[in-house]
């Protein structure tokens, strides 16, 4: 997979890909670090997307058996807690890490069914592709707009509900905006709209690289009274904990997303 990963980021260089894209998201997301700077946060990105688009290779072929040795978990005893209360528990991470394998990792670490709530893409073919391949390994794929009718329809089990959280709403969805990483950002308020229906506890996922193809999946409580909080207050919170990871280490987020196409 090394040398699979040295190719892709190869190409990746060769090809431009999304050049002022990724430039532009880094300038405005750290306004105080130099033009060096952002040149060499950028390579870091282009290394590490090449590792990543490696290992989404092996979505067609990976088992229960590998991933487990390459996730490991931290931090899940508490989980269990609320599962084993029968409460409904809300996991929500960012596009940082390998968040396919984390979302994978997770549904198949728990014995509880995982329902994962995803984005419908505009191609209805790559839609059931992708459907497909995140659904492999026990997980239920739940559309956004489909989620909240599924979701309270409860059964004799308590659910694990996986969002990518930082993912961009069209224009005609924008309802509401954050600050995050020095830009104002439009969001969904999905997450924690499902958690004050469900009255589920919810959960910040911090998916943390290690080496080539090994991740720590470490979860943070950010609230376990949903109902209690205030609008956009679950919204920021989970925001600013995947805005602490990027700062830490900013190359394992997902720059060439074009997360600010939308102006306030």
């Amino acid at each position: 997979m090394n040398i699979l990963s040295w190719k892709f980021t190869f190409l990746l260089k060769i090809l431009r890909y999304r050049k002022k894209v990724v430039l532009s998201n880094l300038s405005n997301s750290f306004p105080h670090k130099s033009e060096e700077e952002i040149k060499n946060i950028a390579q870091d990105f282009y290394r590490y997307f090449g590792r990543l688009l490696a290992e989404s290779l092996k979505f067609f072929s990976i088992n229960k058996a590998v991933l487990s040795k390459r996730v490991s978990f931290k931090n899940d005893n508490l989980i269990r807690n609320y599962l084993n209360e029968n409460r409904d528990v809300i996991v929500v991470m960012g596009h940082y890490g390998n968040w396919e394998w984390g979302l994978l990792a997770t549904s198949m670490h728990f014995n509880n069914q995982m329902v994962a709530i995803y984005k419908e893409l505009s191609s209805s073919f790559w839609n059931n592709k992708m459907k497909g391949i995140r659904g492999k390994l026990s997980a239920r794929m739940v559309s956004m707009k489909e989620s909240v009718r599924y979701l309270l329809k409860k059964g004799n089990k308590a659910r694990l509900i996986g969002i990518v959280g930082d993912q961009t709403p069209s224009s005609e969805e924008i309802n509401y905006w954050i600050s995050f990483l020095n830009q104002k950002t439009p969001v969904f308020l999905g997450t924690e709209k499902l958690a004050k229906k469900l009255d589920s506890p919810v959960f910040f996922v911090r998916v943390k690289p290690k080496s080539h193809g090994y991740y720590e999946i470490e979860f943070e409580l950010i609230t376990e009274n949903p109902k209690e909080t205030k609008e956009g207050e679950i919204t920021n919170l989970h925001s600013k904990k995947l805005e602490e990871d990027i700062n830490k280490n900013p190359a394992y987020w997902l720059w060439s997303h074009r997360r600010w196409k939308h102006q306030k």
